[in-house]
């Protein structure tokens, strides 16, 4: 059987009426928003292959970008750990999820009927991808860019406690106690040049520890 051009049910097209509303932005070209909300498990029955896996693999690389660009903006004052930290934190599946649950987007999903596939975690934050990776393919970065950062903003401002790494901690805690900075000593190195084994000891106020790995 040839495939055939998708007809959404109308509780569909109202639900993702209402997401367009939501997100602030209504597609130029509808079918792309189709596309975004329509899950591979409804393809055998509507004999059709249009469904959201090529749009979510483009919005994950869009919404990565956006994202990154964001907190590189915003984060001026730490290194790339910390960065990369905070990015993980804001496109994690947990923080995708949420956000399309905000969206009620499961709504506007499109997937096999008598399933729960539009409330599983992973198929809302697919979608979500998609979305955004349809948005892009429907107006470019800008549109995109706004939308990712208005769905964000919140993730992004709330800015957690970054956790330092150990070192920087321990340099805070020295300075803070003791006025002074800590002192480092290689005491021992062995393995070859490619896989170097370190022995480094730190002595702070009279005291001294030794920790032993891959780098100093």
């Amino acid at each position: 059987m040839g495939k055939t051009k998708p007809e959404l049910p109308d509780h569909i097209i109202n639900a993702q009426k209402s997401l367009e509303d939501k997100i602030s932005y209504h597609f130029v070209d509808q079918k792309l928003l189709i596309e975004a909300m329509t899950h591979p498990s409804i393809n055998n029955s509507i004999h059709s292959d249009i469904n959201n896996q090529r749009l979510e693999f483009l919005g994950d690389r869009v919404i990565n970008l956006i994202i990154a660009d964001a907190i590189f903006s915003q984060v001026a004052d730490e290194r790339e750990g910390v960065l990369t930290r905070f990015y993980h934190d804001c496109i994690d599946n947990i923080t995708m999820t949420e956000l399309a649950r905000q969206l009620s987007l499961g709504q506007a999903l499109w997937v096999q009927p008598n399933t729960d596939l539009a409330n599983t975690d992973k198929v809302l934050a697919d979608a979500l991808e998609a979305l955004i990776g349809a948005i892009w393919r429907d107006a470019g970065y800008d549109a995109a860019k706004r939308v990712v950062l208005s769905l964000w903003k919140d993730k992004l401002a709330t800015r957690p406690q970054l956790e330092k790494d150990a070192k920087s901690r321990l340099q805070e805690y020295a300075l803070k106690h003791f006025s002074v900075l800590p002192e480092y000593s290689i005491v021992d190195r062995t393995g070859p040049d490619h896989a170097p084994q370190f022995t480094v000891a730190i002595t702070l106020n009279d005291q001294s520890i030794e920790a032993k790995g891959s780098s100093r």
